[in-house]
């Protein structure tokens, strides 16, 4: 069983972005989920999976190759594969998301 609350996890960075691996996919058999806390905007794509974030903390935009919508707590973002994104902090200048990453079909 992988049961962990977030503070008993280590905080990590990638490319600026600190996060906590909820279930890393080692574990979770190719689905991963992260905490992040998102200061500031950074666009790039995954090439190799989809992504999706659940907004738990703060307001923004989010943009998918193009189309920009604001987000809030409670929204859900589906992210395709090889597409372009960046998540633009407003307000206090933090977003905190659950990220969910997993290999298409």
């Amino acid at each position: 069983m992988h049961l962990l609350h977030p503070d008993q996890l280590p905080t990590e960075v990638w490319e600026g972005f600190p996060f906590k691996a909820l279930l890393n996919p080692d574990i979770g058999g190719g689905l991963g989920v992260y905490l992040l806390t998102i200061k500031n905007s950074n666009p790039h794509a995954h090439d190799d999976l989809d992504q999706i974030y659940i907004i738990i903390d703060g307001y923004g935009q989010m943009n998918i190759d193009g189309q920009t919508r604001k987000i809030r707590p409670g929204s859900l973002v589906h992210i395709p594969k090889g597409k372009m994104h960046s998540l633009t902090p407003a307000g206090n200048g933090v977003v905190t998301v659950y990220s969910i990453e997993y290999h298409p079909r």
